[in-house]
């Protein structure tokens, strides 16, 4: 485990990490650290406005941009010897091996983040393809061997941070946040003040929510209609299938004469990937400006509504939606747990649930029909097949009848 930012970098469990930021100085800057510094302190003093008053308490500007320092070059020299392993000669602790995966699940924390203007300072210092990095992790979520990484634009966002930058990336959509809202509070106080749910993927801890959070989960859980898991969609004509992009922002029902289909992207599930997800989705609590923000949330609670049973996971893997490491129990905890069970969606998560409702009210007839054919589909076929062989029989008599 890392300490990346000032929330953390007291804990005595994580001192060994601070010997290995200091080889990534020596190893990303190679030989010319005072110029990389030099660019580093030019930006500190807007980097610290991005952090509450109270967090830097008794930090020194000196020891607050030698903070961003160290902990900028090991972000990138990490990301270097992930990406281009020749040129990094890092630890083994920082190097592809046992330990990366919990080194790169710790980058996207969000109490992990520091600001993005320090890492654009070190960039200028020394190419890193950040890019390739983030549209790595980006397959790892999305698991289709059939599908290339997608290519991502630096020019066409700036993000707060690294985990806004994969945020921007997973859901395909820009979230419009002000200055305000960039403020990096200690990660208790913003999630407190956010109902951000407590998670065992974020080090923050969490009291209860209050009343008010209580009672808006239970109108939002009241207004799923009935039967929406996997099977009993399948059951009144409404087909799952992977949607055409991997952006968490194309999730959607559309309209056919008689069938419907639900389509979002597919996800796969493990430790890395969970905690990633769990934390884009706090990033989204944090900073949304619009009900269209809430992408991520949005497709959770997707995922969250189509699981009942295992029975339901199980259908999900069988369809291709699901794949991963976690096993349907350890899935379905995930989403109906305390994780992805009680974030907020947004608008494309509610605009599914009208058109559910919408096709339910106007096609109930089709549904009951459709709905007894598809649980009797076997008896129907056996009690068509044996009157289809007494028909042959009967014809036969009525042949050999003719016959005398």
């Amino acid at each position: 485990m890392v300490a990346i930012g000032p929330y953390y970098c007291h804990l005595p469990e994580l001192q060994e990490m601070e010997e290995v930021k200091k080889a990534a100085v020596f190893q990303f800057c190679r030989g010319a650290s005072w110029e990389a510094y030099v660019k580093v302190v030019a930006v500190a003093n807007v980097a610290r406005s991005c952090y509450d008053a109270g967090s830097l308490e008794g930090v020194s500007d000196a020891d607050f941009a030698s903070m961003m320092f160290h902990d900028a070059c090991f972000l990138l020299a990490t990301i270097l010897a992930i990406t281009k392993p020749e040129q990094c000669e890092l630890p083994l602790v920082c190097r592809i091996g046992t330990n990366t995966p919990v080194v790169v699940t710790d980058m996207f924390l969000l109490e992990n983040q520091i600001p993005w203007m320090v890492l654009e300072a070190l960039m200028t210092f020394r190419k890193v393809d950040l890019c390739g990095f983030i549209a790595t992790m980006g397959m790892n979520v999305q698991s289709r061997i059939d599908r290339k990484a997608r290519p991502l634009d630096l020019t066409a966002y700036e993000p707060p941070h690294l985990l806004g930058l994969f945020h921007f990336y997973q859901s395909g959509r820009e979230i419009t946040f002000t200055n305000l809202d960039f403020t990096l509070r200690p990660p208790r106080e913003r999630m407190l003040s956010s109902d951000v749910v407590e998670s065992g993927y974020t080090r923050a801890k969490k009291k209860n929510p209050p009343p008010r959070v209580v009672r808006e989960r239970a109108r939002i859980l009241e207004s799923l209609p009935l039967g929406t898991s996997a099977i009993e969609l399948a059951e009144i004509g409404i087909k799952l299938t992977l949607s055409k992009s991997a952006e968490f922002k194309d999730i959607g029902l559309t309209e056919g004469l008689l069938f419907r289909k639900l389509f979002l992207p597919s996800l796969r599930l493990n430790e890395n990937t969970a905690c990633w997800l769990v934390n884009m989705a706090a990033f989204e609590t944090c900073v949304a400006f619009r009900d269209g923000d809430y992408t991520v949330s949005s497709y959770l609670v997707l995922f969250a509504m189509l699981m009942h049973r295992e029975q339901d996971v199980h259908k999900l893997r069988a369809m291709g939606l699901i794949h991963g490491e976690f096993t349907n129990k350890q899935a379905l905890d995930f989403f109906k747990g305390r994780h992805a069970g009680s974030m907020r969606p947004g608008y494309s998560f509610y605009a599914i649930l009208r058109r559910l409702e919408r096709y339910r009210q106007k096609r109930w007839l089709w549904i009951a029909v459709y709905k007894f054919v598809y649980n009797n589909a076997k008896t129907i076929a056996t009690v068509l097949s044996i009157m289809g062989v007494l028909a042959g029989i009967f014809k036969a008599l009525l042949d050999l009848k003719k016959q005398h």
